[in-house]
């Protein structure tokens, strides 16, 4: 059977070629390239060996785009376009950001300055990386942002105002990529939650109520300030997470047994675990009820912290993990995927 569907494919393939040969110049013909997968006759398809393998792939690669006429608005219109554009970037690039970012510019390149096609395409790969799934990938957004963007070579793509939104969440998103250094931050103990509440923060029903009290309590308050950046620590969970959030109740059990496994493993690990909203009483309760005692508990009782903006906290829990430079080494990750990436990162440390 498998020598019958090869077969068949050659004949598929022999009458795609000739069918193309027919009608090249014509639209029929660049709708059928884009469909046809460009496959080498000569190189074995059924070889095993590597270097066979790599040549299948380099054949396969460079052919990719044969024919494809980036300067005709009408391309973007072929249906076969985005699913051979989304295939090639999920399947053909090499899964680095850099090797993304180099075939983004030589794609947009190969297309007319503020054509249509290169607006389209321009904003399809915009929203395609600031919306990616994958993690350390944002630093593709991050990068089409300042060289498009931020340059004026996104004219015409979407209102000003838009553009600015997508330049803020770029900003936003920078200093939180992956391999870049925690921002710090500077918190207040759940153990000193009474002092807090004694100087009248939880009961401040204004920005400028708030700031009243700091200034009023600013001495004691940097006292009392404990900052991220004085956890010494192989390798710092860094957790965002709310007390009456449905999913945290869910997840923070699970990251607390997992804490004492890596206790139990003698392993240099600690919890930096914040809380991210005021009500001090409902933090404590759940902190000793369900024994998280030995973590680091802090949250922004001083409102001196703009979480949400310096960590991009807009649901919970939201999990970093961060190594002994504060370096971020992943982050929006489930509870699940922790002791594998620590355990790949301990085994990348002691090459």
């Amino acid at each position: 059977m498998n020598k019958k569907q090869e077969k068949l494919n050659e004949l598929i393939q022999t009458y795609e070629d000739n069918f193309y040969n027919k009608n090249k110049g014509f639209y029929i013909g660049d709708v059928l390239n884009l469909k046809t997968i460009k496959l080498s006759k000569t190189l074995p398809k059924s070889s095993k060996r590597k270097e066979d393998q790599l040549a299948i792939y380099e054949y396969y690669k460079s052919h990719y785009w044969d024919n494809v006429d980036f300067e005709d608005d009408a391309t973007m219109r072929n249906p076969f376009f985005l699913p051979k554009l989304k295939n090639y970037f999920d399947s053909v690039v090499t899964k680095h950001p850099d090797s993304v970012c180099v075939e983004i510019d030589t794609m947009l390149n190969k297309t007319k300055p503020n054509s249509l096609f290169y607006k389209l395409l321009l904003a399809h790969l915009t929203y395609s990386y600031e919306t990616s799934k994958i993690m350390g990938f944002d630093i593709v957004f991050v990068y089409i942002v300042d060289k498009y963007f931020k340059t004026g070579k996104a004219e015409g793509i979407y209102e000003d105002d838009v553009v600015q939104k997508i330049i803020k969440r770029a900003d936003t998103a920078r200093p939180l990529l992956v391999g870049a250094k925690a921002p710090d931050l500077a918190m207040i103990k759940a153990s000193d939650g009474e002092a807090i509440k004694k100087m009248g923060f939880e009961n401040a029903k204004s920005s400028e109520e708030v700031t009243k009290v700091f200034y009023e309590n600013e001495p004691l308050l940097n006292k009392m300030f404990y900052h991220l950046n004085s956890v010494s620590a192989d390798f710092i969970i860094l957790v965002f997470w709310d007390v009456d959030c449905g999913h945290c109740q869910k997840e923070i059990p699970k990251l607390a047994d997992l804490y004492n496994k890596f206790k139990k493993e003698n392993k240099d690990i600690k919890v930096f675990g914040v809380y991210t909203l005021h009500e001090i009483d409902k933090y404590t309760k759940y902190i000793n009820e369900h024994q998280l005692n030995d973590w680091i508990n802090v949250y922004d009782g001083a409102h001196y912290n703009n979480i949400n903006v310096k960590y991009d906290v807009t649901s919970t829990p939201v999990i970093y993990i961060l190594d002994k430079n504060k370096i971020i080494k992943a982050k929006r990750i489930g509870v699940e995927q922790i002791e594998s990436i620590i355990t790949e990162l301990e085994k990348q440390n002691k090459k």
